[in-house]
């Protein structure tokens, strides 16, 4: 005799002897089950009593129509297993209702054995996709504390190293300062990464906050190319700006487009090899030269977009081995790292091209890259300008 309860499940039929033949079986078979006649019943019941693990939904109903619970339920976020049962005829609205969320499906007449495998293959799955969602919310959770943890004693130790560097505990010569740089430099490529991943979540979850001025595009574009040409020269690259002498205004979070230019000067400063060349550009455009741009099929044109009447171009261009062109398309994907190799690359989490795609798209602009192996690669950050008046408004 079988005492143990397996799973809670609700059958839901207009017709009582079919909905009380499939009570009477599965009670024997150990599962607790109960009844409802009706659509608009079921989702009382299960508005009610979120114990219920599974339910024998039918297709076809009076009223609201299992087709119709079913699409309930999934908007609820609801973690109830559903398997339809469906009338001669109705197969392929059967698996329509899959597409959109059921289990399975089985007709009527159907038998005894056959539900029994189909409930048992349902309850696997559903449990399964549980504790694969577990799992996955536990490796988010980890990954935050891991990243809050991790980045305030590296402040610290940023902190400490860079009194030494100063001399400000003693005499420091020119080597052992290169050395003490080269530590902090890591120890904030580490924070940078960590400061990705983090905003890169409070973009998914829809929580960043922007703070969006009008601001000079050649005024954030030299304070942070500035961060990045020393060490450039440090590892024998040639660094440069190019900035049209008209200046042009974008509308930006400063703090924001910064560690873009930051992600991206930085990952040129690791794939350009000894001997290499870096540069960023920066150039305003009328709406009629987009038409010479080669803007990838794959890159998300913002609505109204092509409406403005002038952009703001940004090019940060290397000559690295440049990137495969197969790879274009998914190096702006979270974890996705440069199969290029230079023998200088720091590494990295994959994390960087896919904030500053986030980030861009927040300001309405686009971001893409274009390179021919063994050539070098381009990326280019395209973002409306702001018309300032004469008198210095926008």
């Amino acid at each position: 005799m079988i005492t143990q309860k397996l799973d809670k499940i609700l059958i839901v039929d207009d017709e009582p002897a079919i909905g009380q033949t499939l009570k009477e079986f599965l009670d024997c078979q150990g599962y607790s089950s109960s009844m409802a006649s009706s659509g608009s019943a079921a989702l009382d019941i299960l508005e009610n009593d979120k114990s219920f693990t599974l339910v024998l939904l039918d297709i076809k109903m009076p009223g609201i129509s299992g087709v119709t619970v079913l699409k309930h339920l999934k908007d609820r976020g609801s973690d109830v297993a559903v398997i339809m049962m469906s009338g001669h005829g109705s197969e392929a609205l059967a698996v329509e209702c899959m597409k959109d969320g059921a289990e399975d499906y089985i007709s009527k007449p159907f038998s005894f054995e056959d539900l029994l495998q189909r409930l048992e293959r349902t309850r696997a799955h559903r449990w399964e996709r549980i504790e694969k969602r577990r799992l996955q919310q536990e490796k988010e959770d980890f990954i935050l504390m891991l990243s809050h943890d991790m980045k305030n004693p590296l402040t610290a130790v940023i902190g400490s190293i860079d009194i030494i560097r100063e001399g400000c505990l003693g005499s420091v010569n020119e080597e052992q300062g290169d050395y003490l740089q080269s530590a902090i430099d890591s120890c904030n490529e580490v924070v940078l990464m960590i400061d990705n991943l983090l905003d890169i979540k409070k973009f998914e979850a829809g929580k960043i906050k922007m703070t969006i001025h009008s601001y000079n595009a050649h005024e954030l574009i030299s304070k942070a190319s500035n961060q990045f040409a020393r060490p450039a020269r440090h590892d024998g690259i040639e660094f440069s700006e190019d900035l049209e002498p008209v200046k042009t205004e974008i509308a930006v979070d400063k703090n924001s487009f910064t560690r873009v230019l930051g992600n991206l000067l930085g990952n040129a400063l690791k794939f350009t090899p000894v001997g290499g060349k870096i540069s960023v550009s920066c150039r305003s455009i009328s709406g009629g030269d987009m038409l010479a741009l080669k803007i990838p099929a794959y890159v998300q044109v913002p609505p109204d977009f092509l409406k403005c009447d002038r952009f703001v171009k940004v090019v940060v261009s290397d000559t690295g081995n440049g990137i495969p062109e197969n790879e274009l398309e998914s190096i702006f994907d979270r974890y996705t790292q440069f199969a290029r190799k230079t023998g200088r690359e720091l590494g990295g989490a994959g994390l960087g091209l896919a904030y500053c795609k986030l980030a861009i798209e927040s300001f309405h602009g686009m971001i893409w890259a274009e390179c021919k192996m063994g050539h070098g690669s381009e990326f280019i950050i395209l973002l409306p300008a702001i018309n300032i008046n004469r008198n210095g408004s926008v």
